[in-house]
């Protein structure tokens, strides 16, 4: 656990840092030319399919193992598995597009494991409501916990990358600061 120089626990850290240690990130709001902006909503509509992708096969898997419940252990396939299958997905990004779609489904199982895995199945309260009413039979769709498909209309426009070799830089010319992003 991270800890200041007295010693205290700092809050939301969940790892141990050597002694002299700081971690740190940035956050930037970017005002793209409109073919900077074209390529970002590429950039997440791309990692919004490889993303579904993964959800659409770890549906599969679940129907086909007949899942009523508990741990779901699923081998993630590599992004590049995905990616061959679509013309517009192979190396029109940044890789780091397609290793975020990966984290975040790895952490969306990893969330499921440790928050809902060990309880009785559970439905969300709408879909019990319908069970009850009309009769509603359930899918995974609507088991509590399990990853969900990303939609275009209610996602957030964000990108995450990650700095190697000075890939990402802020630069600065005529007065103005630039920021560098990979692809």
């Amino acid at each position: 656990m991270a800890a200041r120089e007295d010693g205290t626990h700092i809050k939301g850290t969940k790892k141990s840092l050597p002694d002299g240690w700081i971690t740190s990130g940035f956050r930037f709001a970017i005002v793209p030319t409109e073919e900077q902006a074209t390529r970002l909503e590429q950039a997440f509509g791309c990692e919004r399919k490889v993303y579904n992708e993964y959800i659409a096969g770890l549906y599969e898997y679940l129907e086909g193992i007949r899942f009523e419940g508990g741990f779901i252990r699923y081998q993630i396939p590599s992004y590049t598995t995905i990616t061959a299958q679509y013309d517009y997905l192979d190396t029109s990004n940044d890789s780091f597009v397609y290793n975020d779609a990966k984290m975040r489904f790895q952490a969306a199982i990893q969330k499921y494991n440790e928050e809902y895995a060990k309880k009785p199945m559970q439905y969300k309260k709408a879909v019990r409501k319908k069970m009850k009413t009309i009769g509603y039979i359930p899918t995974f769709h609507d088991i509590k916990g399990v990853p969900k498909f990303h939609s275009k209309k209610q996602g957030k426009f964000s990108y995450t990358t990650n700095q190697t070799n000075g890939n990402i830089k802020i630069r600065q010319e005529n007065g103005e600061c630039f920021l560098c992003i990979p692809k």
